[in-house]
């Protein structure tokens, strides 16, 4: 998602991530497994009432059919109630929430066309990142960066919530975010019986699209560089997939 159009969802997880802080985070830098499904549910909540959901086209159910295959996979997290679904959005991008809601645009289901195998493995990445945890932990970093629990003690107003919002938004994942993401998606899609090659080739697609007619927005998030391709590559030729079963 652009700035503007995420700007909700950024407040909204923030605010209930700086009172599930206080609630209950104390000295660690993590939320709890019940306060990221929290998050997620009301963030996903904001996004739908925002944006048109598809749940019914013949590309939902393939979404579905082809998250819930790959979860049987996956060493997934109990309690975290992990969905699928597509927003009706040009972008090309994909997009995971903590506590398990994964969107994919409308976008990156058509440049992926009918390669489930590419589409797969976009989508067990986006679940290695809810698996490892990943914006939970940027949640809790960010909040102690800006000393957000001590700006809300003192009564700050939703300025303030809103200039934390545009720190959160500009940041990425770290390379060993992704890493380690690419990595579980490799896995998971691997032991589900996709071929990992699809992430290489989705990648390449990016790439092209890249040059010719600006960055998608997937690519703002999760940056392909060549060390990222090499490094999928070297874990499908070794086939080096500890995650998942």
């Amino acid at each position: 998602m652009n700035r503007q159009k995420c700007s909700f969802l950024v407040l909204t997880i923030l605010t209930l991530a700086a009172s599930s802080f206080l609630a209950g985070c104390k000295n660690s830098n993590v939320l709890s497994t019940s306060q990221e499904v929290g998050i997620g549910k009301s963030a996903s909540s904001d996004i739908e009432k925002q944006y048109r959901v598809d749940t019914t086209s013949a590309d939902a159910k393939r979404v579905a059919r082809i998250g819930e295959r790959l979860l049987i996979h996956t060493d997934r997290r109990p309690n975290v109630p992990y969905t699928f679904k597509v927003l009706d959005m040009k972008e090309v991008n994909a997009v995971s929430l903590p506590g398990g809601p994964i969107y994919v645009y409308r976008g990156l289901l058509d440049m992926a066309g009918d390669d489930d195998d590419a589409l797969a493995t976009v989508m067990a990445h986006e679940i290695g990142h809810i698996n490892a945890r990943h914006a939970a932990k940027q949640i809790s970093q960010q909040l102690e960066a800006n000393m957000a629990i001590s700006l809300l003690l003192k009564g700050n107003t939703a300025q303030n919530l809103a200039g934390l919002g545009a720190n959160l938004l500009s940041l990425n994942y770290s390379r060993d975010d992704e890493y380690e993401a690419d990595r579980r998606g490799l896995s998971y899609a691997y032991k589900a019986g996709y071929d990992p090659h699809g992430m290489i080739r989705f990648f390449r697609k990016l790439q092209t699209m890249e040059k010719g007619s600006g960055s998608p927005e997937f690519l703002r998030t999760h940056p392909v560089t060549k060390s990222r391709i090499d490094r999928a590559e070297k874990l499908i030729e070794t086939q080096d997939f500890p995650y998942g079963q």
